[in-house]
């Protein structure tokens, strides 16, 4: 399916362009949106019939503001990030928008720097929240400039040690964003369980409003929020996303698995977030037995990896060397080379 952008929309072929007109969709591939006339139930009627056209049809997607509008933020001379809470009930097609707008923003990136989508967002690029490993390899791998979908496991409800671990997690992804100018979502099925001093720092939230899975679609509410201290409380404004100055009611999500390059996405993706989820569920079961016999294994795990590269990584980190060549001579993520040197130093001076 061919994208189209702002800058490559005026250079359609006379083909797409009749196509286009006979469906009445033309001015929404060169105005950047539709007009959906008054906000009322019909408008969500109507900006569904042009989302169903485009795929019944095999039409383009046209240029995306709300994609253009991210991209500039983290290519541009601001150097800047761009994170979005994805709020939704379980079942309604959250993570597939979110991998949407991941698929399209490598599109975007892709073209204006000449390279490969593949280049700014892949499956690696996508954890789950609860995975702490899976969270701190994704910081030491992924590059600048790219997307990141950060999962909920769907194992966290109700669960007080999930939701600790959880935030614990989104406080070092915050840490990492904005120097490697990444575009990153959130994917939380509510957004008040993710702790209010980070809510405060993402520059937009976002919902699905309405699914659409038979048809291959959501349509999504995208707000920036504004946070004003009224005498003893901070009172929360929310104001509609406004790429190019026009107020967009609803955002058109489909799979990511009509994007060029990212055929197939979603099914490889279904299957590495069950084996993820099922490791989770095992783990903390294991975790709950090891605590009641008072033995740990994640602990066991570690003492091996401590006895048999603790003295390599004290004395490389001792004589400078990076983290790039520990790793390579360890095999250790940056997590475990600063834990590990930390420890060996203690052991040191003790």
């Amino acid at each position: 399916m061919e994208v189209f952008n702002t800058r490559n929309v005026a250079s359609m072929s006379a083909e797409v362009r009749q196509k286009l007109e006979w469906h009445h969709l033309l001015p929404m591939y060169f105005d950047g949106y539709a007009d959906l006339g008054p906000s009322n139930p019909s408008a969500v009627a109507r900006a569904a019939n042009n989302a169903r056209a485009i795929l019944l049809y095999d039409l383009p997607l046209p240029p995306s503001g709300f994609i253009e509008l991210v991209a500039n933020q983290t290519s541009g001379k601001s150097k800047q990030d761009w994170k979005m809470t994805m709020d939704g009930k379980q079942g309604m097609g959250k993570s597939t928008s979110c991998f949407y707008y991941a698929a399209r923003y490598a599109t975007e990136m892709a073209d204006r720097f000449g390279q490969d989508p593949k280049d700014y967002f892949s499956l690696n690029n996508a954890v789950l929240l609860q995975d702490t490993e899976g969270v701190m390899q994704l910081l030491d791998e992924v590059e600048k400039g790219q997307a990141v979908v950060i999962d909920d496991a769907g194992v966290a409800a109700g669960s007080r040690e999930f939701a600790t671990l959880s935030n614990r997690n989104l406080n070092k992804i915050y840490q990492t964003c904005r120097p490697k100018r990444w575009f990153t979502q959130f994917n939380v099925p509510v957004v008040t369980h993710v702790d209010l001093q980070i809510r405060e720092l993402v520059a937009a939230k976002s919902y699905v409003y309405a699914k659409f899975h038979d048809d291959g679609f959501n349509l999504v509410k995208i707000n920036t929020t504004e946070l004003v201290t009224s005498g003893k409380r901070n009172v929360e404004y929310k104001h509609r996303l406004a790429p190019q100055g026009k107020k967009i009611d609803f955002h058109t999500a489909y799979s990511p698995d009509i994007v060029p390059g990212f055929e197939g996405f979603m099914e490889k993706y279904d299957i590495r977030r069950e084996e993820a989820s099922s490791n989770l569920i095992s783990e903390t079961a294991t975790s709950e037995k090891e605590r009641k016999t008072g033995t740990n294994k994640r602990e066991k795990q570690y003492q091996a990896v401590l006895d048999k590269w603790g003295d390599t990584v004290l004395k490389m980190k001792m004589h400078d060397d990076s983290y790039a060549t520990i790793r390579q001579k360890t095999g250790l993520t940056q997590y475990y080379i600063d834990k590990i040197f930390v420890d060996m130093t203690e052991r040191k001076n003790d």
